[in-house]
């Protein structure tokens, strides 16, 4: 049987265990207004952490910031409810010595965070496991070794700025698990 794990719509408070959301909503003690009074700035609004130094090679990690295109996963209706549809997932990543950010550049944009604690393997018990569902205005923020699902984008490509460090050790900069059981998430 398919597990089914329905998304809510990301926000700061429910993401907070897993990470971050970048979001121009963010405010804190630090923001202040830049160039000229025309532009808002909130420093710091998630960590960029480098655990490298403690990684069974030593190799340091440098910050990398890559752009990628993520192209829409198959998604299906969900016919218990009408106007629902559902993805699949079937393997969950972790990047245990670095945060991972996701910032979209533009465009049409909805996609899926589906997100864990850390630990050995993935904690895939209700309460642990949570799906949201992102949009343009909105980056996500995986912190060091959270598991997750690669990314899900929905009904159109997205470009997103990928802000993250590498040591260029593939078994220290990504771990996979394969899931027994697909889960369903519906959004």
């Amino acid at each position: 049987m398919v597990r089914t794990l329905h998304a809510t719509p990301l926000s700061i408070e429910a993401y907070a265990r897993y990470g971050g959301v970048i979001s121009t909503n963010v405010v804190n003690p630090n923001t202040i207004l830049v160039n000229g009074g025309s532009s808002r700035r909130t420093p710091e609004v998630v960590p960029t952490t480098n655990l490298y130094s403690a990684s069974p090679s030593g190799a340091p990690g440098k910050t990398v910031l890559n752009a990628s295109l993520a192209s829409p996963k198959e998604v299906s209706a969900w016919p218990a409810e009408p106007g629902k549809r559902a993805l699949r997932i079937k393997v969950l990543e972790r990047h245990r010595f670095t945060t991972q950010s996701f910032v979209p550049m533009g465009g049409e944009v909805m996609y899926l965070v589906v997100a864990t604690d850390p630990g050995d393997v993935p904690d895939l018990s209700e309460g642990k496991l949570k799906a949201f569902v992102a949009r343009q205005e909105q980056g996500v923020c995986y912190a060091p070794g959270v598991w997750h699902a690669p990314m899900a984008v929905i009904d159109h490509p997205v470009s997103f700025a990928v802000i993250q460090h590498v040591n260029g050790v593939a078994d220290e900069d990504c771990d996979f698990f394969h899931l027994e059981e697909e889960i369903e998430i519906v959004f």
